[in-house]
């Protein structure tokens, strides 16, 4: 008995369509299972219910995998400084400057063509020619324009360094003082003063607020909602200068180097987009002529005085509010040298406090300008 072709074709269909959604599913189950577990990992991570405890070294790497703002800007880094292969550079710009080939500008018909109508034809032509000369400069202009974003997100990937040093300082000033009050919690002059007891206590709720705040604001750089978190300090710290007295500021490599930079880039970039694109070997022969007048080429780009000035005096100033404050600091007792009145040492540790907390906003921004930090 034969089966007719129309119910194997039916039969068939339904099978592969049973087979067809039984790998959907299991490609979907197995996905799931992947994304699942790295839901887990990833809630483990942020630690909801604990508190977790991280060195400086882990939290500067920690940063480089989860602060969203330096991600993006290692992103731009990693592609300014990706190699583009010199055949499909040429190729893409060949495209983009020549409308239509060069073998074809100079076929028999294409010429006859243009010398049919040379009033709308030898424009074209000539124009296509005229249009390789400028193949050069559009690449040197590429090229510009991925230095111009390489320090730009180099900028960016500092700044967000030099917020998380700053953070982990001010995590030490924080924790340093609630230690220093709750050792002076212990002491009998605590509960026999009642209006001290007071003082104390409002101070560090002041103090406990801070924290909070602080805790906060490391939840979001970390773009994680720690239950909380301590660091350890060690050898990664930023250096505190407390023991330099008049470092030399006009190591121009070393200071300010890196924003100055920026605008030299900026201004350069800007002057190349400028420029017509010069006969083949003008470069060269100037270039050699300067040789033989023993003559140093001119410079096409200066930066302007004034941002220059600014630059130089933003660091001094900085630099000076940062050593009259730590001044401030080494002329008060500090937490471990008790005077003997617990109003007084109260009134010294407040001082202490808020000056520390000057002295990282000042330092913090001597790291951004000095490149001695970030050597390696």
């Amino acid at each position: 008995m034969r089966i007719p072709i129309f119910i194997l074709s039916v039969a068939a269909t339904f099978m592969f369509m049973s087979c067809a959604q039984q790998e959907v599913a299991v490609c979907v189950e197995n996905h799931s299972f992947h994304e699942g577990l790295r839901y887990a990992d990833e809630v483990v991570a942020q630690s909801p219910f604990e508190t977790v405890e991280i060195s400086w070294s882990v939290a500067l790497k920690l940063m480089e995998e989860r602060n969203l703002a330096y991600r993006k800007a290692l992103k731009s880094y990693r592609t300014a400084h990706a190699e583009v292969p010199m055949l499909t550079q040429v190729s893409s710009q060949l495209k983009e400057s020549v409308g239509v080939s060069l073998q074809d500008i100079l076929k028999p018909q294409a010429l006859a063509k243009s010398f049919q109508d040379p009033i709308v034809g030898l424009p074209k032509q000539l124009g296509s020619i005229g249009a390789l000369k400028d193949i050069s400069h559009v690449m040197e202009q590429d090229v510009w324009d991925k230095a111009g974003d390489s320090v730009e997100a180099r900028i960016q990937m500092r700044a967000e360094q030099v917020k998380l040093f700053s953070l982990l300082s001010q995590g030490e000033v924080i924790d340093r003082e609630l230690e220093r009050m709750e050792a002076e919690q212990q002491k009998p002059d605590f509960e026999i003063n009642p209006k001290l007891k007071e003082a104390q206590l409002k101070w560090q709720a002041s103090v406990e607020k801070d924290r909070e705040d602080w805790i906060a604001e490391v939840r979001d750089f970390f773009n994680a909602e720690y239950h909380d978190v301590i660091f350890r300090k060690d050898a990664s710290a930023k250096p505190s200068y407390r023991s330099v007295s008049n470092p030399d500021l006009t190591e121009w490599q070393r200071w300010c180097f890196l924003n100055r930079s920026q605008s030299l880039v900026k201004a350069l970039q800007e002057q190349h987009k400028k420029s017509k694109p010069a006969v083949p070997g003008t470069r060269a022969v100037k270039s050699k002529v300067a040789d033989i007048l023993n003559k140093r080429e001119e410079f096409v780009v200066t930066l302007n005085t004034n941002k220059v000035r600014g630059e130089v005096r933003n660091l001094i100033s900085n630099w000076r509010e940062m050593k009259r404050t730590q001044s401030k600091i080494s002329s008060l007792a500090t937490g471990d040298n008790s005077s003997g009145d617990p109003k007084v040492d109260l009134v010294k540790a407040q001082k202490v406090y808020a000056l520390r907390c000057q002295e990282i906003e000042h330092t913090s921004v001597v790291w951004m300008m000095d490149e001695d930090c970030w050597m390696n």
